[in-house]
C-alpha cells in the first residue's frame, strides 16, 4: 500500500517489504516499537556510537518519510527517520546484495543533506549472509563524513519483534501480521529446541515420544 501511495507503481519486492514492515512500525510508538528491535539487534561492532547513539534515543513521536529522494542527484533512501533530534537513515534489502558499490556512501551524503545538524545514523537492513561485508566495506567512510553506520538483519527483526510491547489488540494484531510476513519470506530460522519433559529418575526419554 505505502509503495503505492508514493508512486512506486513498478515496484519491487523489497519496496513492498520497506513499506509493509515500516508502514505498519509507524502505528506504534517509537519506545515501544522499534526502539526495542534497534537496541536490541541493530549492531556496529566497529564504531561504539552507534549504539550508544541510538540507546540514547527514547522518544515516543517519530516522523518517518518514504524514498526520501535528494535535490542534489544522489538518489533516494528507502527510509528516513527523524527521532529525538537525531536521523536515521535505513536502507533495505531482501534477499540481494547492495546495487552497487558506493550505494552506502551515497546515503551517507544523503544523510548530511538531509540532517545538517544533530546525530545521524545509517542502517543497513537485509539477510543476515549479506550485512557483514556491506558494513566492513562501508563503516570508515560512514564515520569519517559524520555518519555512523549499522546493520540489522532480517531474521533478528523476526525475532525482535517479541521484544516490541503492544498495549491494544489492534497493536497485538499489527505485529502478529508482521511476525507472518517474515516467515513468509523465509527469515524463519531455528532457535535451538524448546522442550521440557519431567522425566522419572532411572529414566529417559526417546523422541518417539516414550518412557523407557
Amino acid at each position: 500500500m505505502i509503495a503505492e501511495i508514493k508512486h512506486k507503481v513498478k515496484s519491487t519486492q523489497e519496496d513492498e517489504l520497506t513499506g509493509n514492515f515500516f508502514g505498519n512500525m509507524r502505528y506504534l510508538p517509537y519506545s515501544r516499537g522499534l526502539k526495542k528491535i534497534f537496541d536490541a539487534y541493530a549492531q556496529s561492532p566497529k564504531d561504539e556510537m552507534f549504539k550508544r547513539i541510538l540507546l540514547g534515543l527514547d522518544a515516543e513521536e517519530f516522523s518517518f518519510r518514504f524514498w526520501e529522494r535528494s535535490q542534489l542527484g544522489l538518489g533516494e533512501i528507502d527510509a528516513f527517520m527523524e527521532v529525538d533530534g537525531a536521523a536515521i537513515g535505513i536502507e533495505v534489502k531482501l534477499y540481494s546484495g547492495l546495487s552497487t558499490e558506493d550505494q552506502l556512501r551515497q546515503e551517507v551524503k544523503m544523510l548530511q543533506e538531509f540532517h545538517a545538524d544533530g546525530s545521524r545514523l545509517l542502517l543497513f537492513v537485509a539477510p543476515k549472509d549479506s550485512v557483514q561485508e556491506a558494513y566492513d566495506s562501508n563503516y570508515k567512510y560512514a564515520r569519517e563524513h559524520g555518519v555512523h553506520l549499522g546493520y540489522l538483519s532480517w531474521e533478528d527483526i523476526l525475532q525482535g519483534l517479541d521484544e516490541v510491547i503492544t498495549v491494544t489488540p489492534f497493536e497485538q494484531l499489527i505485529i502478529s501480521d508482521l511476525k507472518d510476513l517474515l516467515v513468509e519470506k523465509g527469515f524463519d530460522v531455528f532457535r535451538g529446541f524448546d522442550v521440557h519433559v519431567e522425566v522419572e529418575e532411572g529414566k529417559y526419554y526417546d523422541f518417539g515420544g516414550k518412557y523407557s
